[in-house]
């Protein structure tokens, strides 16, 4: 991983510049920066290489920022070095959302014109499939020895049989972000921004939408308002979509947290991984002890 000044010196527009930098707090795989030049603000974030190991493109990040900014919700881009990890976007006066906040109506329906301002813009490069994403993440897991839940074998076998019912019906893939927990929501005082892309791709707008609920740990009632206020309607297949992919983030978050621990900026941010994966993996079996469970699978095909 390159330092700040070295990141700062590969930008020849602000060689000639008067610089100065302070640290960004809530990083976790990254270092984040806020750069002050000739009295412009900017964000400046660094990702070490071993991020490929949460499944992480560097190129593919710059690129879904590009489109996200395009569609009026993702920061503007002003630099990007993918081969060094950096990227650099303007910076985004507000304050981050609390999660107990996202589910209140009058937030709930800016986060939902959000979702929808990039879901219907420009396309995203390259695919995301939680999944997927949670096979990279057990191969990973097994190649660096992390120890893993002696419930793994189960806790995955139940996420095939939501995917053998969710994939019945496919959706047509949307521009998502995936990685919608409160500090990537930032309300500017007149609209709901949304930083951070690294996990966006091509992929379902009912895993986006999951991916927020679980980490806004929404009640029956808050998914029910969630999914009236993104469809218009409370339809069962939805809800029941919703429910069903809300276990399979649950368990992502979790193998995200194992992987994770195996990152040296992860280790030096202080992050308490072991402790988050396992509460997220505690969360997916109480989730999947839910007597609906089979009802939403057979709803869903």
């Amino acid at each position: 991983m390159i330092t700040i000044e070295e990141a700062i010196s590969h930008i020849p527009r602000w060689a000639a510049a008067t610089v100065s930098v302070a640290p960004l707090v809530g990083g976790i795989t990254n270092l984040h920066y806020r750069v002050e030049v000739d009295g412009q603000t900017f964000a400046l974030a660094i990702s070490s290489e071993d991020t490929a190991r949460l499944d992480l493109d560097r190129h593919r990040t710059h690129q879904c920022t590009v489109a996200a900014s395009r569609s009026g919700v993702g920061p503007q881009v002003e630099h990007a070095l993918p081969d060094e990890g950096v990227l650099v976007t303007r910076f985004i006066f507000g304050r981050p959302l609390d999660a107990r906040e996202t589910a209140r109506p009058d937030i709930l329906a800016r986060i939902v014109h959000a979702m929808h301002q990039y879901h219907a813009g420009p396309d995203f490069s390259g695919a995301f499939s939680p999944f997927r994403t949670l096979e990279a993440y057990l191969r990973g897991a097994q190649a660096c020895g992390q120890p893993l839940p002696e419930d793994i074998g189960d806790l995955y076998r139940w996420i095939a049989a939501i995917e053998a019912s969710v994939e019945q019906h496919h959706s047509v893939a949307r521009p998502c972000h995936n990685d919608l927990w409160e500090s990537n929501l930032l309300d500017d005082g007149e609209r709901i921004r949304i930083i951070d892309w690294e996990y966006a791709g091509m992929g379902d707008v009912s895993f986006d939408l999951a991916n927020f609920a679980m980490h806004g740990g929404f009640s029956d009632t808050q998914d029910d308002a969630l999914v009236e206020a993104y469809f218009g309607s409370l339809a069962g297949t939805a809800v029941a979509r919703l429910k069903l992919l809300k276990i399979v983030a649950e368990l992502r978050e979790a193998m995200w947290a194992v992987v994770a621990q195996t990152l040296s900026v992860t280790v030096a941010s202080g992050f308490d991984c072991a402790g988050y994966s396992q509460s997220h993996f505690d969360r997916c079996r109480q989730a999947l002890r839910d007597r609906r469970l089979s009802a939403w699978l057979r709803t869903v095909r």
